[in-house]
């Protein structure tokens, strides 16, 4: 058996696991929703009332907890090796989102178009969850621009990207500048582009010159794993 084999044999093992483990916090979910539901006509009751509000937040948590965990694993999944996403950057993805602070990373493919990115603070960190989101916070000095990641390392961040013309659509849905930017940078590159709202903490993707806004997790893993397969039947 070669070595490719056993890594690959490990994988589908360790993908296995996880998948037993949602499914197992889907079940549980699905019980905690029928108990509340059979509990909904005797609203009148005080004691119960406030039972019930206490089993909707712990079902809320539990389905936060849930798709934080889809987005870590299925996020890597699809887009690596072809993009690679570190696991760290898809944590603080989720974490900035759940804050509600804006953020742009930008993950470089093959090409690396320096031409189109101005400014900047070089940071050659490796890349970490706590770094992007310090990054990030509000009034940090580096908050307002977007990070570079290369070669699975933070290169630089507070970096300028070039702005595509807004649209009517952004108009409607309320998207600013940070989504032109990440419009902008897929029309010249092959980069993958990922926004966080500040104002709604929507999670965006900008890819090929294309804006999918407020995906949500599982549309944005749908694209995602789209945008792979079509990869593998170009090349």
């Amino acid at each position: 058996m070669t070595e490719e084999i056993k890594i690959g044999s490990i994988i589908d093992e360790e993908i296995l696991r996880e998948e037993a483990a949602i499914n197992e916090q889907l079940e549980d979910l699905k019980s905690r929703v029928t108990q509340l539901h059979k509990g909904i006509p005797c609203l009148k009751q005080c004691a119960h009332l406030s039972s019930l509000l206490q089993k909707m937040y712990e079902i809320r948590e539990g389905l936060n907890l849930l798709e934080q965990g889809l987005l870590q694993t299925h996020l890597k999944c699809c887009i690596s090796p072809n993009i690679q996403v570190p696991g760290e950057v898809i944590l603080a993805l989720s974490n900035l989102s759940a804050k509600r602070h804006g953020a742009i990373i930008v993950m470089e493919h093959e090409e690396s178009r320096d031409e189109y990115l101005q400014g900047g603070v070089i940071i050659n960190a490796a890349v970490s969850a706590p770094i992007l989101e310090n990054i990030f916070y509000p009034g940090s000095p580096l908050h307002d621009g977007a990070v570079i990641i290369r070669d699975s390392n933070i290169h630089k961040a507070s970096v300028l990207l070039p702005l595509a013309p807004h649209t009517s659509e952004m108009n409607a849905l309320g998207l600013g500048s940070r989504h032109q930017a990440a419009l902008g940078l897929s029309q010249v590159s092959d980069a993958l582009i990922i926004v966080v709202s500040e104002e709604k903490g929507w999670i965006s993707m900008a890819l090929r010159g294309q804006l999918y806004p407020n995906l949500g997790t599982f549309a944005l893993l749908e694209k995602l794993e789209d945008s792979i397969e079509d990869d593998d039947i170009q090349n």
